[in-house]
C-alpha cells in the first residue's frame, strides 16, 4: 500500500497530474476493499471511508472533514472519470475542477465559486493527493495490521521485486 502511495507521490512530482489523480482517486475504494468481510469496493464504503478519514486543507487550522455531500461529491467525480473519462458526473455540471499549479503562483484549494449558475469546487492536484496519502497513511498505521486487512491484503495486486515464483522468477512483476 505504501509503495502505491510513494508511486503515486513519484508521479506528481514528474508533472504527471492526471495519473497521479486517478490513481489518488482510488485509494479509498482500496481501503474500504481492504477492511471489508468480502474484500470488495463499493460506492457506500468509499463514501464512508472519505468521511470517516478524508480532511481538505488536513495539517491547517482550515482543516475540513469531508460530510456526507462532500464524499458523494468526489464519488460521482472518480466514477465519471475513471469509467467515461468524463469531468462530468451523470452527465450534469461540474462540480469539482483539479487545478494543476503554475510555477510562482499559489495553489488554490478547497474553494468554491459560483460559473454560469453552477457551483464549481476547486481543489489543488498535488495538495489532494497529499491530503488523500496522509489519511491513508493514518488509516494504514490503525488497520493495517488488522485479521481482516491482513487476510485482503494477500490479494492486493502490488509490485514484487523478484518475480512471482515459480512463474517468472527474477524480473519484478505487478500481481
Amino acid at each position: 500500500m505504501l509503495d502505491l502511495l510513494s508511486q503515486t507521490r513519484a508521479a506528481l512530482a514528474a508533472g504527471a497530474y492526471m495519473p497521479a489523480l486517478m490513481v489518488t482517486l482510488t485509494l479509498p475504494d482500496i481501503c474500504g476493499a481492504l477492511a471489508s468481510d468480502n474484500g470488495r469496493a463499493s460506492g457506500s464504503k468509499y463514501k464512508r471511508w472519505l468521511v470517516d478519514w478524508f480532511q481538505l486543507n488536513a495539517g491547517s487550522p482550515y482543516a475540513q472533514p469531508i460530510d456526507a455531500a462532500g464524499a458523494e461529491q468526489i464519488y460521482a467525480f472518480r466514477c465519471s472519470l475513471l469509467h467515461q473519462g468524463s469531468a462530468r458526473p451523470q452527465g450534469g455540471h461540474q462540480p469539482i475542477a483539479f487545478i494543476e499549479p503554475e510555477p510562482g503562483a499559489a495553489q488554490l484549494h478547497n474553494l468554491s465559486t459560483d460559473v454560469s449558475g453552477d457551483v464549481v469546487g476547486w481543489i489543488s492536484v498535488p495538495l489532494f493527493v497529499d491530503e488523500m496519502s496522509d489519511a491513508v497513511q493514518r488509516w494504514w498505521s490503525v488497520y493495517g495490521e488488522t485479521t481482516t486487512v491482513s487476510r485482503n491484503y494477500g490479494r492486493y495486486a502490488r509490485r514484487r521485486e523478484g518475480g512471482l515464483p515459480p512463474h517468472a522468477a527474477g524480473a519484478p512483476v505487478i500481481a
